[in-house]
């Protein structure tokens, strides 16, 4: 099922091919099919690799920016009155605990094979965006 599309280009691909060989071009074997379908599949997994790391850098920068921001949002909790603080506080740590589950799926993509990785990378960006829905809520709060 993984390679669905690749059979797919390739029995294109032959077409093209057979037509070009029906118009005088150069002759199609057997053994260069398989050497144009190795090169397509390595170039696609060059491709998803790169995918796969740019994702990673930016959900990794994401983390951090967040990370950044709940530091300045901890000192102005500190700020705040005794009542509005222990709020605050709890809050704090339910959002260092979803960043910490964000940083393990995060930490998971490195070890990812391909056929997985899209499927991780849709829960990293779930956790991500709610882990910046609850910093949102938290600093609402703080206004």
């Amino acid at each position: 099922m993984k390679y669905r599309w690749i059979i797919g280009f390739l029995g294109l691909w032959c077409g093209l091919v057979s037509a070009g060989v029906e118009a005088g071009e150069k002759t199609v074997t057997p053994d260069t099919i398989t050497k144009e379908a190795r090169e397509t599949i390595e170039v696609t997994a060059q491709y998803t690799a790169q995918q796969k790391e740019a994702f990673q850098r930016k959900a990794q920068e994401e983390l951090e920016a967040i990370q950044k921001q709940m530091a300045a949002l901890q000192g102005k909790a500190d700020k705040a009155s005794a009542s509005a603080r222990t709020e605050l506080q709890k809050s704090i740590r339910e959002l260092e605990v979803k960043k910490e589950a964000v940083k393990q799926q995060i930490d998971g993509l490195k070890s990812a094979t391909d056929a997985k990785w899209n499927e991780m990378k849709a829960g990293v960006h779930s956790a991500i965006e709610e882990m910046h829905q609850s910093f949102q809520r938290l600093r609402s709060k703080l206004q």
